[in-house]
């Protein structure tokens, strides 16, 4: 998979609806300044969390008016999770620990997510077709290419516009957070979070020039820049201090205000340093 120019890759990575409003203000909060990060990338390489944000920035609606809604409290009309998130991250965390080879333990995640479902697919399908502007692949701009896994053999799958897939789906494949959001079933397949394989897929742009990575949550690892390759080099956007404390619940839609605001503001602090690099 590799488009025709390969200068500029922008990488969204996971973090729940929390990172998707802290991604969309970092982004704003650079288009504020005079840096344009998404008309000048060649891939929008998302997961999870950021397979939303690049679905969001591709479409024709402008980053200015995505970082309202989530000031203005319409992102905060998802439902809140009644579940205890930090124990399923802990026992997640020991499969993984526990199992050196990782399609291997993404499959036995996988069998988590296939024993029950929470809610109904199509409940969830209807969640993020309402994050989204646009429900079809844009045809201008930079490519997407959004990862997820597939919960039978834990491999890896990049969906694009020429994959025969609806955006939707692929989108709603690359959030499935097993046990809290349904496997999606594309195909005859089921497939879960791409953040499983990492938390920003980020050896998928290797070979670009330049890479501006957004990463809202570690996820067990900060984003290794080792995995690119000696023609690519990276710039890493995190949340500080202040941002991650905005954004430790990370899967409560309340909170989405407050991120996106941290996200501005860091946006607008990290355009001096990153025009140069990316434009």
């Amino acid at each position: 998979m590799e488009p025709v120019g390969k200068e500029r890759a922008l990488v969204l990575g996971g973090g729940g609806v929390t990172g998707i409003a802290w991604e969309i203000g970092v982004i704003a909060g650079l288009a504020r300044s005079g840096i344009d990060v998404v008309a000048a990338a060649d891939v929008l390489i998302g997961t999870s969390a950021g397979a939303t944000v690049a679905a969001q920035i591709s479409s024709s609606t402008s980053v200015s008016a995505l970082f309202r809604r989530q000031i203005d409290g319409s992102a905060a009309a998802e439902p809140v999770l009644e579940l205890d998130v930090r124990q399923l991250i802990a026992r997640f965390s020991e499969i993984m620990s526990a199992e050196p080879d990782g399609e291997r333990a993404r499959a036995r995640i996988g069998t988590l997510a296939l024993a029950q479902d929470r809610v109904p697919e199509d409940e969830r399908r209807r969640i993020i077709e309402n994050r989204l502007p646009s429900h079809v692949w844009p045809e201008w701009g930079p490519e997407l290419w959004l990862t997820a896994a597939d919960a039978a053999t834990g491999k890896l799958r990049i969906f694009d516009r020429n994959s025969g897939v609806s955006l939707v789906d692929a989108v709603a494949a690359s959030c499935a957070i097993p046990v809290v959001w349904p496997a999606v079933s594309i195909d005859g397949m089921r497939y879960i979070d791409g953040s499983f394989r990492s938390a920003t897929n980020l050896d998928l742009a290797s070979g670009f020039a330049r890479v501006l990575v957004l990463q809202p949550m570690d996820l067990g690892a900060t984003a290794d820049v080792r995995s690119l390759d000696d023609r690519s080099v990276a710039h890493l956007i995190r949340p500080d201090p202040v941002a991650s404390a905005a954004m430790s619940e990370f899967l409560d839609p309340t909170a989405a205000a407050r991120s996106a605001r941290e996200g501005y503001r860091q946006g607008r602090a990290a355009a001096p340093l990153l025009g140069p690099f990316w434009l």
